[in-house]
């Protein structure tokens, strides 16, 4: 699904719950950041795998920040991760750097990329702009010296070399069972991660999305104007291509097939189901027969599945 606006950062993870007791606002947090760890992790593999054959690449270290400031209950939060300021991390993508230097879930930090986070302006419950400016610096940070610095909350530097990878951000909403891309980021609901009976499925719904933001659908649509049948084009194109992004992440491609099997019995609204979208069952067939396609063209180039140069286009 592509997203007709730009993202609401105010939309996001740190929407949070509300507050709870201590011992269950910490379960609830801990539960999030668990719920976003495997999100950023399936998406680093798929941006990592698919770097060699991605038009748009810059340096990655599959971290994503916390700040306490965007909750109802700033204090409530920080008393109950034990966090002594507001910035932490929130998630790590496994097998990242980030990962590999150390970090985890609910580490506070005092310094990001060369700025003090104690000091902040102070923001307003819902106001994610320093959140969002804080990942910003990071990705300058990368691009311009290819890794980024943080000093964390004991006075402890750590500096971390980024990896090529293709750019999207991944991002947890805090309910909802869809996903969508907006060009630059994949959302996905957390309740449809927290139905997906397997990771590898969670990975194909995130293929597809990433797939809308690598085809530039978003723009596509922005300039030719949307219909129905544009947009349904569009969802064919990122269903295929989903195939060729798992493969490349070291995923069964199949597990595309076996997400529209999972999905569609319980969220495919049937005949009341969006034009622009085909029915579940159709989506099966799409995508079992792209990864025919894609096998006979990794046979010719010795396994890889090199979709810059062999994936079709619209279909």
């Amino acid at each position: 699904m592509i997203w007709r606006g730009a993202i609401a950062a105010a939309a996001l993870l740190a929407a949070a719950p509300a507050i709870a007791t201590q011992p269950d606002l910490r379960a609830q947090l801990e539960h999030l950041q668990a719920l976003d760890a495997k999100v950023q992790s399936a998406g680093w593999r798929l941006v990592r795998g698919n770097a060699p054959y991605c038009h748009k690449v810059a340096p990655g270290v599959g971290l994503v920040l916390f700040d306490a400031a965007g909750f109802s209950d700033p204090k409530a939060v920080r008393d109950a991760l034990d966090l002594p300021g507001d910035i932490a991390v929130e998630a790590v993508a496994s097998d990242a750097p980030s990962a590999r230097a150390g970090l985890r879930s609910a580490q506070p930090l005092s310094v990001v990329a060369g700025e003090d986070v104690t000091s902040l302006p102070a923001a307003a419950p819902g106001d994610y702009a320093r959140l969002v400016g804080l990942h910003d610096r990071v990705d300058a940070a990368l691009l311009a010296t290819g890794k980024v610095g943080l000093v964390d909350a004991g006075g402890a530097s750590i500096s971390i070399a980024g990896e090529p990878v293709c750019v999207s951000r991944f991002e947890l909403l805090s309910s909802g069972t869809r996903a969508a891309a907006d060009g630059r980021r994949v959302v996905i609901g957390r309740a449809l991660v927290e139905a997906m009976p397997q990771d590898d499925l969670l990975a194909a719904a995130l293929a597809h999305e990433l797939a809308h933001n690598l085809l530039g659908h978003r723009a596509r649509l922005t300039a030719s104007g949307r219909s129905w049948g544009k947009v349904k084009a569009t969802e064919r194109e990122a269903d295929r291509l989903s195939v060729w992004l798992l493969a490349n992440a070291g995923y069964d491609p199949a597990a595309a097939v076996r997400f529209y099997r999972w999905w569609g019995p319980k969220f495919d609204l049937g005949i009341f189901a969006t034009p622009d979208h085909d029915g579940w069952k159709a989506r099966v067939r799409t995508v079992s027969a792209e990864i025919e396609t894609m096998r006979t063209a990794q046979a010719a180039r010795g396994g890889r599945a090199d979709w810059a140069n062999d994936f079709s286009g619209a279909g």
